[in-house]
């Protein structure tokens, strides 16, 4: 947690932390089961979020885990390969293993700095056949302990396309039928895609190859401050995608966004609640429920950060009603170790 922030605000917002926890509540109503993922950005659980991931009101939520910590280098082949990472990575697999869940192996385009690649790199790395090839050999190795695998590109240019398609095709034909095949899919609402690099997916060539698309409805709010996900655009995002291919999931934060002067970075509710309690800074929320809260450090730097907590998570899933959202749509829950530590609990206790 960053003390600066807690040690330097000043509040600047309009109303009672009261009165804001009490929104919502109205609401309170079953929430339909969907078949349920949590993703956990790393190669290691923490000992909290281990214990969360044992609780039983947990794995009423959710099935299924991805672990988003393999990375490609720039000769292709696939990290992490030392012996003493494989064997660390191997056993924490077979403990979840052992308490019934399911555990993918995430694949995210970053460097040796866990910075993602520009999207122009990525594309580079994907239009040389021999780059593929090597992907593709080393990948199996690395995916041995798990259930399947999960492929993350993004900022990608639309000329990408046929080369995406191409590197599923390719990982499809060494992974099936023995393990599954998901890919993380831009959340376009239009057709031709209304994202930059939209159209570097091409939802039904893909969906020949994987046995998921994960609908990646985050970051609503980019430039200006806002929720993370707004439940509208979310539906409207599956149902396109849903056009080309049935078996979709929706995906739901579990981290919050602080927007300052410097740009965004990403939070969680922990921080959240210690600066509005730290610096008395109230909490309000937002027209689909999500919280926030103004703050200024420094004297001079003014932020306004957006989270979720069990409240407005609870109060979107509980929106998202079989007539709105098949009873095929999953649920992807990303960033596990941010969410507010009764959320599961809530969730489960909701769900039938």
């Amino acid at each position: 947690m960053k003390r600066f922030v807690l040690l330097l605000l000043a509040a600047c917002g309009s109303y009672s932390g009261e009165d804001t926890e009490k929104v919502g509540l109205g609401a309170e109503t079953g929430i339909p089961p969907r078949h349920g993922t949590i993703l956990i950005d790393g190669c290691v659980i923490d000992t909290w979020s281990r214990s969360t991931l044992a609780q039983p009101q947990t794995k009423k939520v959710a099935q299924e885990l991805v672990m988003l910590c393999a990375v490609p280098r720039e000769d292709g082949t696939v990290g992490p390969r030392d012996e003493s990472a494989a064997a660390a990575l191997s056993a924490a697999v077979d403990d979840l293993h052992k308490d019934g869940w399911r555990v993918n192996l995430g694949v995210a385009f970053t460097d040796e700095s866990g910075q993602r690649y520009d999207g122009t790199q990525t594309s580079k790395f994907l239009s040389d056949g021999t780059w593929r090839a090597r992907f593709v050999e080393t990948l199996p190795a690395v995916l041995a302990p798990f259930d399947g695998v999960e492929i993350d590109l993004q900022g990608l240019p639309n000329d990408a396309r046929s080369n995406v398609t191409e590197l599923v095709f390719q990982i499809g034909k060494v992974v099936h039928p023995a393990k599954k095949l998901n890919v993380f899919v831009p959340p376009s609402i239009d057709v031709p895609s209304d994202l930059p690099g939209g159209q570097a997916f091409d939802r039904i060539s893909l969906g020949a190859n994987v046995d998921r698309m994960r609908i990646m409805t985050l970051d609503y709010s980019e430039t200006t401050p806002g929720p993370t996900i707004d439940p509208g655009w979310a539906v409207d995002a599956v149902r396109l995608a849903k056009k080309d291919f049935v078996a979709c999931d929706i995906a739901v934060p579990l981290y919050g966004t602080d927007f300052g002067p410097r740009g965004r970075r990403s939070t969680t509710w922990y921080e959240a609640r210690a600066i509005a309690e730290s610096g008395g800074v109230p909490i309000q929320r937002g027209p689909t429920g999500a919280p926030f809260l103004r703050f200024t450090t420094f004297g001079t730097e003014h932020h306004e950060l957006w989270f979720d907590d069990a409240t407005s998570t609870a109060r979107t899933l509980g929106a998202w009603t079989f007539d709105v959202l098949p009873d095929d749509v999953g649920v992807l829950y990303y960033g596990l170790g941010a969410e507010d530590p009764t959320l599961f609990s809530e969730l489960g206790a909701r769900m039938p």
